[in-house]
């Protein structure tokens, strides 16, 4: 299993070279909560609060970056990794956090970390979490090509607009999609994802790397 934080923009990663114990991710459901005289309180599901992601670990100094426990080809010393989650923190950079192994591979924002040094071989103890990145989308109304109605009497077959041709199938990513999520849904089989990704090997250089917003071809 591997932690990857990429930054979206310019595709540069960060991978943990000590992994911690546990992540941990958190889902809620948004409510609206009434009190009702005789009956009480009342919730009304309105949709859902933003996933959140945390874990606690350790960055090894330099004195430990060959240990048998610490993925060598990874390690930076804790002083660069804690400079680049400042910079993230201040600039509000929006991250892909991927978690191999698991279904974890979501857009998100830095939402908050505490690092302090330990021991005597350059450590720091440090607590990180991250916040759901949704994406905001608004649209005008000749964008969405909205005609305003007009009301007729009658109507004829001649008067109807023409069959529209077939489109080519397509499906937009979506924060926390994956190629085998993205199979499964549309396809009815996870284990398909390689044919999405053998007919988007423009768009997609690694099949699992893809980004919120990717217009991906599907299968026929």
């Amino acid at each position: 299993m591997d932690i990857y934080l990429t930054e979206i923009a310019t595709g540069a990663r960060l991978a943990l070279s000590m992994l911690p114990e546990k992540a941990k991710q958190k889902g809620d459901t948004a409510f609206q909560v009434y009190d009702i005289i005789n009956v009480g309180e009342v919730r009304i599901p309105r949709g859902t609060n933003l996933l959140t992601f945390s874990w606690s670990g350790t960055l090894p100094g330099k004195s430990r970056r060959n240990a048998s426990y610490v993925k060598s080809q990874y390690w930076q010393s804790p002083e660069e990794i804690i400079n680049i989650w400042e910079r993230w923190r201040k600039t509000g950079t929006k991250i892909r956090l991927m978690v191999t192994e698991t279904p974890i591979n979501h857009d998100v924002y830095l939402d908050g970390y505490t690092a302090e040094p330990t021991g005597g071989n350059g450590d720091y103890e440090y607590s990180i979490s991250f916040i759901e990145a949704k994406p905001i989308e608004v649209y005008t109304v000749n964008e969405l090509n909205i005609k305003p109605k007009t009301q007729t009497n009658k109507t004829s077959a001649s008067t109807r607009p023409p069959a529209a041709k077939a489109a080519a199938k397509t499906y937009t990513v979506k924060s926390g999609d994956s190629l085998w999520k993205i199979a499964q849904a549309t396809l009815g089989k996870g284990g398909r994802y390689m044919e999405i990704y053998n007919l988007n090997k423009d768009k997609i250089k690694n099949p699992s790397l893809i980004y919120s917003g990717q217009v991906l071809m599907l299968p026929s």
